[in-house]
């Protein structure tokens, strides 16, 4: 393949993950949904391009102890442990489904879309790093600033679990209580590993 058509594939993928992350906000469940049969992987090459660019920005906006390159791996290596835990573990608990039903790429598309809230909400933040930065005030006009990034981030993180639980829900098939116990074994594990990635300076809060 050829740069035009490499980069015609990458623009085409662009649009429609833009275009996705619309539909999410509006229909995440439908969008989900067809999210999970997508074979499409210049999305992922979008989506993983997109978070590349935020770590680079990130690394320039404020000082950092490791390279945004590194930084960028060590959330690949987070992201690809999350998808290897949901698949696994949903293996275990369902024997009985068909091969076919249960599919690796179905849980890279749905949790590499469910990452949008996450971004959106590290990128705003560092914004406001820029243009408000701390310590801000404790007037009437700062105590409603911090309600309304209270209500926004809470806004967010509904909306992730949401997603999250969605992405579940269309790659492992299965029902809500099963999900919820995936979900908290999965927390599980990854507390303790934040905990550690904190310590050594990676993520203060988990880019996941």
């Amino acid at each position: 393949m050829d740069f035009k058509a490499f980069l015609v594939n990458c623009l085409t993928a662009f649009v429609i993950v833009i275009k996705r992350l619309f539909l999410l906000i509006i229909f995440p469940y439908k969008t989900m949904r067809k999210i999970s049969f997508e074979k499409d992987y210049y999305q992922l090459l979008v989506i993983a391009g997109l978070i590349f660019l935020y770590f680079k920005f990130i690394y320039f906006l404020r000082e950092k102890t490791y390279p945004a390159t590194l930084v960028f791996l060590f959330f690949i290596l987070n992201f690809i442990l999350t998808v290897s835990f949901f698949y696994f573990i949903n293996k275990f608990f369902s024997s009985n489904q068909k091969e076919k039903e249960i599919t690796f790429s179905s849980y890279i598309f749905t949790f590499s879309y469910s990452l949008f809230p996450t971004l959106i909400w590290f990128l705003s933040t560092s914004l406001l790093y820029i243009f408000l930065p701390p310590p801000r005030t404790l007037s009437l006009l700062g105590k409603g600033f911090s309600i309304f990034f209270i209500a926004y981030s809470l806004s967010l993180l509904i909306w992730k679990l949401i997603l999250e639980y969605l992405a579940v829900r269309f790659s492992a098939k299965q029902n809500f209580l099963r999900i919820l116990y995936m979900m908290i074994l999965y927390l599980v594990w990854f507390l303790p590993y934040s905990v550690l990635l904190y310590n050594f300076r990676f993520f203060r809060i988990p880019f996941i």
